[in-house]
C-alpha cells in the first residue's frame, strides 16, 4: 500500500475524536451497565473534553442495539456497550439473529466482569449449598429457580449449576430483575443464582442467604461465604461487559478508543460505580474482546443448544 493510500487513515486517527461519540447500550436508562457507561462518558469528558452520548436500545436481549450500532459508519463514532449474553451467547439463542458477533464487530475494550453468587429465600430455611443440593436430589423438580428470563445470565447460570450438581429444579423465568428478585425474596421461588452486585445488599442486610460465590477468592463483602471452587464445584461462568465497533472501523481509530475508556475506568466516578456494582475492571488490548468472545461462544454453545430454548 503507498503513502498516500495510508494517509487518508493517518489524518482520520489524528483527528479522532472530532464530534461526539454515541455509546449505545442494550439497556434501559438506570439498568445494570447503563451507569457504568454514563461515569465513563463523564469521565472522558471531564479530563478530555470529548462528549460521549450515551444512547438506550433496550429490546431483544440486545439485538436492536447491535442492529442500530451496525446501521451506522465504520468509523469509531457508535460505540456498542455490549453484554456477554449479546457478544457469545444470542447466535445460539436466537435463530434469526441479525446479526453475527464474531463477523460483524471488533472489539475495542474489555470492560468489566462480575461474579455470580447462589443464594435463597428466607423462607426456603437452606442455608448451604450442600442443603440445596441435598433437598432438590430428594425431591427432583419440586424446588423453584427464578431468572430474568429464558436465555439471560441468571438463567444460564442455574442451568450450569444444576449440571455441576447432578439436581433438578423448575425453572420460573420472569422479564427483568425487579419482578423475579420480588419472587425470590417472597419466597415464591427460593433459588436464584445472579450477578454479585445485584445479589451481594439483599444478603448484607439478611433478605437472602447465600450460599456460593463463582470466581478465585471469596467476597470481601460476604467473608463467610464460600466459593463454589472451596466446596469442589466448577462454576465457571463470569458476567463481562466489553465495548466493541463495526468491524471495517480503522485499527488507528480503535487503539485510541481503547486508550479512552480504558482510562475513564480508573476515574473516580467510574471506580464508585464498579464497586457498588462489586465487578473488577481491565486494562487490556482490543484483542483481549475478541477472545473473549470467542472463548465463551465455544462454551456455552453446547449448553444452550441442549437447553433447546432458541426462539
Amino acid at each position: 500500500m503507498t503513502l498516500g493510500a495510508l494517509l487518508p487513515f493517518a489524518v482520520s486517527a489524528q483527528a479522532f475524536p472530532h464530534k461526539p461519540i454515541k455509546l449505545v447500550v442494550p439497556l434501559a436508562a438506570g439498568v445494570g451497565s447503563d451507569a457504568l457507561a454514563r461515569a465513563m462518558s463523564y469521565e472522558i469528558g471531564r479530563k478530555h473534553g470529548h462528549r460521549v452520548v450515551v444512547e438506550n436500545r433496550p429490546g431483544a436481549n440486545g439485538s436492536i442495539a447491535a442492529t442500530s450500532v451496525l446501521s451506522q459508519p465504520a468509523d469509531g463514532y457508535t460505540v456498542y456497550l455490549a453484554g456477554v449474553s449479546n457478544l457469545a451467547w444470542n447466535p445460539y439463542l436466537y435463530k434469526n439473529l441479525s446479526y453475527n458477533p464474531m463477523t460483524d464487530f471488533k472489539g475495542v475494550a474489555l470492560v468489566a466482569s462480575a461474579d455470580y453468587i447462589t443464594a435463597t429465600s428466607k423462607k426456603s430455611g437452606i442455608h448451604t449449598l450442600q442443603e440445596l443440593v441435598a433437598k432438590a436430589k430428594a425431591q427432583p423438580g419440586a424446588l423453584n429457580y427464578a431468572s430474568a428470563g429464558v436465555g439471560n445470565s441468571t438463567h444460564l447460570a442455574s442451568e450450569l449449576l444444576m449440571r455441576r450438581t447432578g439436581i433438578q429444579m423448575q425453572h420460573i423465568p420472569f422479564n427483568g430483575s425487579g419482578s423475579f428478585y420480588t419472587t425470590v425474596l417472597s419466597g415464591e421461588t427460593p433459588v436464584v443464582t445472579s450477578l454479585a452486585g445485584d445479589l451481594i445488599p439483599m444478603v448484607k442486610d439478611g433478605k437472602l442467604t447465600a450460599l456460593a460465590v463463582s470466581g478465585e477468592a471469596r467476597k470481601k463483602e460476604i467473608p463467610d461465604v464460600p466459593t463454589f471452587k472451596e466446596l469442589g464445584i466448577e462454576m465457571d461462568v463470569l458476567g463481562w461487559f466489553a465495548l466493541v465497533v463495526k468491524k471495517g472501523t480503522p485499527q488507528p481509530v480503535i487503539d485510541q478508543l481503547n486508550q479512552l475508556f480504558n482510562e475513564a475506568l480508573k476515574g473516580e466516578k467510574s471506580v464508585d460505580i464498579l464497586k457498588t456494582q462489586v465487578m473488577r475492571t481491565y486494562d487490556l488490548p482490543p484483542s483481549a474482546v475478541d477472545e473473549m468472545m470467542q472463548k465463551d461462544y465455544k462454551a456455552w454453545g453446547p449448553i444452550i443448544t441442549e437447553l433447546n430454548i432458541a426462539q
